[in-house]
């Protein structure tokens, strides 16, 4: 690694780091939900303690990337977990530095370069993402480095690198797509092509197993489905619903917003869970098809530069998976932080002259980030002491065993109730969970994991409460009747810092029959 790479990295990590502790503290709805509770559930073998009804997407999703959110939030004070985390994040923008100046052969390449990488990171979803616990920025990584090595043409490592990533999250599988396509479309022998994805498959399949190969083994030993609870139709787990989940609410609706959907997200982010604007899609629509029109009308041969062909098709047909599978505008961080690179080598092809074509970049770029919104990500101030400052109350420390009913939004549906399964680590070991699915202020069960907490509750001498937000409380007390519950006693507050930034009080209510 020459020196001036060395000091690229150096500052991208330590800059992000900073921009990470400068953004504050992130207490989002994910981490509340699962990102902390589960390598948590995973490392005190809590899954035969605790009890989750299948409604509850997200217990069930791989733990081991969140081993590392677990660990910084547990380790380190609030700041230093946050600028590690957000100095790791940097490694995108050493990756992007990496991959614009693999491109660039102008006298100020490595300037040029770090500047387009900025830019890219500058993005609606990876900028905040900077220091969150959300882990797109994290799987950007994989995406990132899987399309350096491919650049270098080494796919064996590349597909090492990429299934590592699709392991972690299940959403870089868009990429794998995109990558195998890109390879076939290649203009190279049928061999190497066979050849190219050959190797890059194998390199997928190590790399899969080595961050997921556990956990399929897990899943497939208790649901029959390897990643369960997705795509059961293929898997017919009878512990869930014979279909292949998935979150459709970003999905364009019409054929008119699948053939022109940057023009739609760009201006209302639409494909996100807060507002956001950003026109960098749109613009590389725009010089996409203005390209395709002058390669028309001068009947241009298509030129043998393998690595832009590779890199334009990957990033058009991983974009195109997107849209008809997540529109989820998170899952699209590796491409939205790749787009300035891309804007610029379409000008370069499109403005022969050195001059102009640096005068349209800069206006661009310019332009980008003049109107450039960010989605709003749930910060808190620093506080002192933990992460968390979770505050039980103090009946809970002399009380060794009991069991806890705690609402959650079945299948992700609603945002209310807000997810409390952070809250649990900090309870007596002994203490139990059991989850109960709200969905539009009524409970959301199946026979049969209504008979299975009855039997839970039946069996059960120890004290139990219901935990959940003062909005819900109404509605779990009538869950609760169904299982011959009542009230009996006074509701005491748990205190936390996320209950500052929702603005929520969280109750644990005694019940008994």
């Amino acid at each position: 690694m020459a020196l001036s790479t060395r000091y690229i990295l150096f500052f991208s990590m330590l800059l992000c780091g900073g921009i990470s502790v400068l953004f504050g503290k992130e207490l989002c709805w994910d981490l509340a939900n699962y990102h902390f509770y589960n390598p948590f559930a995973l490392l005190h073998s809590r899954y035969t303690q605790d009890y989750w009804p299948n409604s509850n997407i997200h217990q069930y999703i791989n733990p081991t990337i969140d081993l590392l959110s677990y660990f910084l939030i547990q380790t380190f004070t609030p700041r230093m977990s946050e600028f590690i985390l957000g100095a790791i994040h940097g490694v995108n923008l050493w990756l992007l530095f990496l991959i614009a100046k693999y491109f660039l052969q102008d006298r100020f390449k490595n300037s040029l370069a770090f500047v387009i990488a900025l830019l890219g990171l500058c993005g609606p979803t990876a900028l905040p993402g900077i220091g969150s616990f959300q882990n797109d920025n994290l799987v950007s990584i994989f995406v990132l480095a899987c399309v350096l090595l491919t650049l270098h043409r080494y796919q064996f490592l590349a597909g090492i690198i990429l299934g590592l990533g699709f392991g972690l999250k299940l959403t870089a599988g868009i990429y794998i797509a995109g990558a195998m396509i890109a390879m076939l479309l290649l203009p190279i022998s049928f061999h190497l092509k066979i050849k190219s994805i050959f190797m890059f498959g194998i390199g997928l399949a190590i790399g899969m197993l080595i961050t997921s190969g556990y956990w399929m083994i897990m899943m497939w030993h208790e649901h029959h489905n390897p990643i369960f609870p997705f795509f059961n139709r293929i898997f017919h787990s009878p512990d869930f619903s014979q279909i292949d989940w998935r979150d459709e609410r970003f999905l364009p609706k019409t054929l008119t917003e699948s053939l022109f959907y940057p023009f739609y997200f760009s201006f209302d982010g639409r494909t996100a869970d807060g507002p956001f604007r950003d026109f960098r899609f749109l613009i590389l629509y725009v010089l996409l098809v203005l390209t395709a029109i002058k390669c028309l009308l001068r009947r241009a041969s298509p030129q043998k530069d393998y690595p832009r062909i590779f890199l334009f098709t990957f990033f058009i047909f991983s974009y195109i998976i997107w849209q008809m599978v997540f529109s989820i505008a998170r899952y699209l961080a590796p491409l939205e932080m790749l787009a300035p690179l891309m804007i610029y080598l379409l000008i370069q092809h499109m403005v022969k002259d050195t001059l102009i074509c640096f005068t349209l970049t800069f206006m661009l770029f310019f332009a980008l980030l003049f109107t450039l919104s960010p989605i709003p990500m749930v910060r808190a101030p620093w506080y002192d002491n933990t992460f968390f400052n979770v505050k039980l109350p103090a009946f809970v420390e002399n009380t060794p065993n009991a069991t806890v009913l705690i609402a959650y939004s079945a299948y992700v549906l609603n945002a209310d109730p807000r997810p409390q399964s952070y809250l649990i680590p900090f309870f007596p070991k002994q203490w139990r969970f059991i989850g109960v699915p709200l969905l539009h202020e009524k409970i959301f069960l199946d026979a049969a994991a209504f008979n299975l907490i009855q039997a839970k509750l039946t069996n059960d001498t120890h004290e139990k409460y219901l935990l959940t937000s003062d909005r819900n409380m109404p509605e779990l007390y009538k869950a609760a009747r169904l299982w011959g519950l009542t009230p009996n006693g006074k509701c005491e507050e748990i205190e936390s810092d996320r209950q500052v930034v929702t603005h929520q009080k969280v109750l644990l209510c005694p019940v008994g029959r």
